[in-house]
């Protein structure tokens, strides 16, 4: 670390949390706006409240009036007469009076905008000539109710012009029968008179509302998607059973103090929306002053927190991805050491620890590449290759000057099969030479069992010059004989298939031999026990082949077996497929 003077994290924290002093002022300034803001509020609430109070009063003599004008009309004489009457000559005769009757009921109430009368046939008149319809559902309301009056947001159409109306409608029974409908009565009063009503006695820009008791909208100055009033926005559990109250709400991306007063008509409510900055205006200055205090505070405190996230967090983040490396065996990652403080120190202990557990790795990996070589080494050394070459050609040549012909094919097959397998001493050697190898093999264990074993071949003739780990075929193949067909009766078929796959070339050696259980085999073979057993009846083992092809090329390759008692095991190895010198990996690779 050299003559640094040591600056601990401790010390730094503490470096930080000073600097985290200035939070109190940032509390005392928002706290002060928030309860300026909030004084406003109940102000502003409070005359929202008395204004929403003087509406539903006017609203209140309004609604009265229609009430009378209606009940007026119901109980009329000549607007029963007309509207029972089936006479189409008598009832144009009618028309004029009971014209004059609505508008006599009208007068001097100038927020009437129409009286629509409709008979069962669904004929009807409007004293202003406008086009009615009614919906099937509020029809049915109004029968339900029996000559009960129902309120709800509707247009009419005069000269194609649409007027946006609050419409009560009343179902009209026969006076010397009152469970006999004669039509429905409809009084339209204009949405912009209610309005005018509104903004006389709160004036401003603020959205209003006329709610029934089902929340409908019956007044509106917000228009919805489908061009019909917006709702307001409510709270979550509604506005309950008080009379009136308040309420933060959301609109169109802009915060709102929301007024609502319950009307003496059942249910009816006025929702007044006061946009927030408007409520903050008288607080702006104080607002202003706390938000750049606020504002030089965080500054400062986000500074800090950069500098502290770029001193400790930064490289406690990069020693993380490191070790995420050294996880999949990449050690090539250092950490760039920088100050004197803890992390200083950390990153010192982990680069030591990534170049040590570098160095084992390979350490391991190169001794039990020896070890490998030299069990191979060994078993060859055993063979006294020479010698048995020697011996076995002078035993040939006496087969065939005895004319022992089949003889001497076997001898020439095992001649050929211990040259092969020896290799010159080469741990690695072509598919061409393996396939050889494994056809001198199965001619001798096919004499060996009078032709009871059938060898079947396909092979990708362009892997041939490929260059592959020696003797993996002939091991995998013996224990086919012994362990499946033997094990089986003596009898049966082994397929042998080499392709590529990708960039791999694959082994597949099956039988239809007495099969296995394969967790079985996969335990044994991942424990290396049947490693010990396969050498001493002089074969390598499959463990062992195993271990040279990950030693080879990596974890990545190596055997894969899939076996039914009963009906067969497959083998399948894995390698890569390269010509030329044999591609293996160094050290900790793969």
């Amino acid at each position: 670390m050299g003559s640094r003077r040591f600056f601990s994290l401790r010390s730094k924290v503490l470096l930080f949390t000073v600097a985290v002093a200035v939070i109190p002022l940032v509390i005392v300034s928002g706290f002060s706006t928030f309860e300026s803001t909030k004084l406003i509020q109940s102000q502003v609430a409070q005359l929202k409240l008395e204004s929403a109070r003087a509406v539903s009063s006017h609203l209140d003599m309004m609604m009265n009036d229609v009430n009378t004008v209606s009940l007026n009309l119901i109980q009329n004489r000549d607007v029963s007469a007309y509207l029972s009457s089936k006479d189409p000559a008598a009832r144009q005769k009618q028309l004029s009076r009971i014209l004059s009757i609505c508008n006599e009921q009208a007068f001097n109430k100038p927020y009437l905008f129409s009286i629509y009368l409709q008979d069962l046939g669904e004929k009807g008149i409007d004293t202003r000539g406008a086009l009615n319809a009614i919906p099937p559902d509020r029809l049915l309301r109004a029968k339900e109710l029996k000559g009960g009056d129902s309120w709800y947001p509707d247009s009419v159409y005069v000269q194609n012009k649409e007027i946006k109306v609050i419409t009560m409608i009343r179902d009209i029974r026969d006076i010397n029968d009152v469970g006999r409908s004669l039509g429905v009565l409809k009084i339209n009063i204009p949405q912009s008179s209610i309005l005018e009503l509104y903004r006389s006695g709160m004036p401003g820009e603020s959205p209003f509302y006329l709610l029934d008791g089902s929340r409908i909208v019956l007044t509106s100055e917000k228009t919805g998607p489908d061009g019909g009033a917006a709702p307001p926005p409510l709270p979550a559990g509604g506005l309950g059973s008080a009379d009136e109250g308040q309420y933060a709400a959301e609109l169109d991306g802009a915060s709102y103090l929301a007024v609502y007063y319950r009307m003496s008509r059942p249910d009816w409510h006025i929702v007044e929306l006061t946009p927030l900055r408007q409520i903050a205006e008288p607080a702006a200055v104080i607002r202003r002053f706390a938000y750049a205090s606020m504002l030089a505070s965080l500054a400062v405190c986000l500074a800090f927190i950069l500098i502290f996230a770029s001193k400790v967090l930064k490289p406690l983040k990069k020693i993380r991805v490191l070790m995420r490396h050294v996880e999949r065996e990449n050690f090539g990652g250092q950490m760039e050491v920088k100050g004197s403080d803890e992390i200083a120190l950390l990153s010192h202990g982990f680069n030591r620890m990534s170049r040590k557990l570098d160095e084992l790795i390979n350490e391991v990996h190169v001794s039990r590449m020896k070890q490998k070589d030299a069990e191979l080494k060994a078993l060859e050394e055993q063979i006294n290759p020479h010698f048995l070459y020697n011996t076995l050609d002078m035993i040939y040549w006496m087969c065939r000057m005895e004319r022992a012909f089949e003889t001497s094919l076997m001898i020439n097959s095992l001649s050929q099969l211990f040259r092969i397998g020896l290799n010159s001493g080469s741990r690695f050697t072509t598919v061409e030479k393996e396939v050889e190898h494994i056809r001198h093999y199965m001619a001798i264990q096919q004499k060996r069992h009078d032709g009871g074993i059938r060898f079947l071949e396909e092979i990708d003739l362009s892997v041939l010059p490929c260059k592959v780990t020696k003797i993996v075929l002939q091991p995998i193949v013996e224990n086919a004989v012994r362990h499946g067909i033997e094990a089986g009766g003596g009898e049966g078929v082994i397929r042998l298939r080499i392709y590529r796959q990708g960039g791999d070339l694959l082994y597949e050696v099956a039988d239809d031999g007495a099969g296995a259980d394969e967790r079985e085999i996969r335990n044994r073979l991942e424990a290396g026990e049947s490693g010990e057993g396969s050498r001493r009846e002089g074969g390598l083992g499959l463990p062992n082949i195993r271990d040279r092809i990950r030693l080879n090329y990596g974890a990545g390759y190596g055997l894969e077996f899939r076996s039914i008692p009963g009906r067969g095991t497959v083998v399948t190895v894995r390698q890569p497929c390269t010509e030329g010198e044999a591609v293996h990996v160094q050290g900790h690779a793969g």
